[in-house]
């Protein structure tokens, strides 16, 4: 028989509603089309969120980050290493400068390993190395949009224009 592990609660969804000037699920209700009941679950992590929730509720509180911590926590974004850390400004800001700064060189090495079409064993180490600083980019990214999105400077994208989770 197969164990069931009962997921944590989403704390982003009730901060999300209190962010959207709902200070019980029961206003929040003229929001999103869901009874302050179903909204309880989802936000204590009773009734999982499903994907189409994650943008109701995105859309319903204004709140376009709720996509980005959804797909941190579904098995895929989990599986290919997808985070949604909140950073200061100042520290995402200087890691996106210095990120830019070596981007460059990692791109030259990319170009310099794909030059003949094999990855050989002397070349692997190099790419997999690009292969993290490529994460860690990804990662640098997502910090900023989270901020953006958090500040309601930045819209989010359309759901699945590469947001990798597709359901959860």
């Amino acid at each position: 028989m197969p164990v069931q592990v009962k997921k944590g609660a989403p704390e982003y969804l009730r901060a999300a509603r209190m962010k959207a000037g709902c200070a019980n699920r029961g206003t929040a209700t003229l929001k999103v089309p869901f009874s302050p009941e179903t909204i309880g679950r989802h936000e204590r992590g009773e009734v999982p969120v499903e994907p189409a929730d994650a943008v109701v509720y995105a859309k319903g509180y204004q709140s376009p980050d709720i996509l980005l911590r959804y797909c941190a926590e579904c098995p895929v974004g989990q599986r290919t290493g997808r985070t949604a850390n909140d950073k200061p400004l100042p520290f995402a800001t200087l890691r996106v400068s210095r990120m830019i700064d070596d981007a460059q060189q990692v791109a030259d090495r990319l170009e310099s390993i794909a030059f003949d079409g094999v990855i050989d064993e002397h070349e692997r180490d190099d790419f997999n190395e690009a292969l993290g600083f490529l994460r860690e980019l990804e990662q640098t990214i997502t910090e900023m949009l989270l901020l953006g999105m958090s500040a309601g400077i930045e819209k989010a994208a359309p759901v699945g224009a590469g947001s990798g989770c597709l359901e959860k």
